[in-house]
């Protein structure tokens, strides 16, 4: 399974989150190709794309909706998942908060069916490299209900999507 992992912008947030989803999907076997949307020319060759950026505005950058538009006719013949960094999530609860997140991404569904939707509050991702047994113990974690303590709620959320969004894949992909 090659995938392509994408964010808007060169640094920031959303490459924080695009980083660690990548790392997550390639721990689980994935080939998996981290670009920025400015490097990304093509989505071809990649059997799922994954997609994501900050919200600015109540939407997506102009760099994400450009390259959705740029690639609109092949992601909509692959599996195709996005993530949205929202600064404010961590401070938005409920249902109403989550009815007025997901307008956030309502125009690129509007043009591209997604398969996964991550929304994430853009906390610092960790900057260490994983250390060996890491992935396991996250996995093992994960299917226990467990997580470490003094884990933040954003990185374990993160983790937790990437895994989800790889089972998924593995279920689309190998039919």
């Amino acid at each position: 399974m090659k995938i392509l992992v994408t964010h808007a912008g060169m640094s920031g947030p959303a490459a924080g989150v695009a980083e660690r989803v990548a790392k997550i999907l390639a721990g689980l076997g994935a080939e998996v190709t981290l670009l920025p949307m400015s490097g990304a020319t093509t989505v071809r060759g990649f059997s799922a794309v994954v997609a994501g950026c900050q919200e600015q505005a109540g939407g997506w950058v102009p760099e994400a909706m450009e390259f959705v538009r740029r690639h609109q006719s092949a992601l909509n013949r692959k599996p195709f998942a996005i993530f949205t960094v929202i600064p404010s999530l961590g401070s938005e609860k409920g249902a109403e908060s989550r009815m007025v997140i997901m307008q956030y991404t309502s125009h690129v569904r509007g043009m591209v069916h997604t398969i996964s939707e991550g929304f994430f509050s853009g906390e610092q991702e960790r900057k260490n490299e994983p250390q060996p047994g890491e992935r396991s113990r996250f996995k093992l974690r994960l299917l226990l209900g467990l997580l470490r303590e003094g884990e933040s709620r954003s990185q374990s959320e993160t983790e937790t999507w990437a895994v989800q969004l790889h089972e998924k894949l593995l279920k689309l992909l190998t039919k």
